[in-house]
């Protein structure tokens, strides 16, 4: 069985896939990727979160569905330049995915880290004014502290 790709449609127009060989990080909910990204949906999928969330397919359609103009399929149609699942907790600045446990394939595969740019950008923008920003500002357990700081001693020696 061969190996499937997923892919993200920019804003732009272009794509770029996920799941690359990179170092993984905890996600820190900054929602850069849900803001940048056009994630590509399958009928199945769309399907399936218009079932999770109670609302008629046709329904679903008109208002959170776009085709893809060069190929067959379907893309998550943009609400305010982000996508429409995507929630944000204005006083922390973290985001939180709405569909997160049925959410798309293409989201699932998608891999935080510190070597893609949308991370980069997110954490910085977590950083607001402050000098300095630490683990515990970033994630909310212990577990995902410690996750971050293994990783982050794993890619010292590269």
């Amino acid at each position: 069985m061969g190996v499937t790709n997923s892919y993200m449609r920019l804003k732009d127009g272009s794509e770029r896939r996920v799941g690359d060989n990179l170092v993984p990080i905890e996600c820190f909910r900054c929602g850069t990727c849900c803001t940048r990204f056009r994630p590509e949906v399958s009928r199945r999928e769309i399907e399936r979160i218009a079932r999770k969330l109670g609302i008629p397919i046709e329904a679903f359609f008109a208002e959170y569905v776009r085709r893809v103009p060069i190929k067959e399929g379907y893309i998550l149609q943009s609400s305010a330049d982000t996508c429409p699942f995507l929630r944000r907790d204005e006083e922390s600045a973290k985001s939180a995915c709405t569909i997160y446990s049925f959410r798309p394939k293409v989201c699932r595969d998608w891999v935080p880290s510190l070597s893609r740019v949308e991370c980069r950008e997110g954490l910085s923008r977590l950083k607001g004014d402050s000098e300095l920003l630490l683990p515990q500002d970033i994630y909310d357990s212990a577990e995902q502290i410690k996750s971050f700081s293994l990783t982050a001693r794993a890619g010292e020696g590269q």
